[in-house]
């Protein structure tokens, strides 16, 4: 079996350096997951007055994943449409998949045992 990235589905979020929240997804990543992981992972662990910076897959665009992100006191910002370039976490999704390759490992463990996260800056 190979040890394709794309495997699993993944979230994650983080604040300057420290990453704050990284889950996996057996499955595609919709708007119910996206909301669940949101409201229930990901705004626990913020403080009041993030911002959060999110791209335009339709599952982010959900009406009560938005009310819930401002309900906690957050500030949500969009990218552009088709800006990968703009987004701050692209660099770290290539950070990870160098750290897999020379690993050679599967994405579950990828995230758990592996990762220098100070690599990834």
């Amino acid at each position: 079996m190979g040890y394709s990235l794309d495997f699993r589905k993944r979230v994650l979020a983080y604040i300057e350096k420290t990453f704050v929240t990284v889950s996996l997804f057996a499955g595609n990543i919709n708007a119910d997951v996206f909301h669940a992981w949101v409201t229930q992972d990901l705004l626990p662990k913020l403080p009041g007055n993030a911002v959060i910076v999110m791209d335009n897959a339709p599952f982010h665009k959900r009406h009560d994943t938005k009310q819930a992100i401002a309900d906690s006191g957050c500030q949500l910002e969009w990218l552009p449409p088709y800006s990968p370039d703009l987004n701050p976490i692209e660099p770290k999704w290539a950070g990870a998949k160098a750290i897999r390759r020379r690993e050679r490992c599967p994405v579950d463990e990828l995230f758990m045992e592996h990762i220098d996260y100070a690599k990834l800056y």
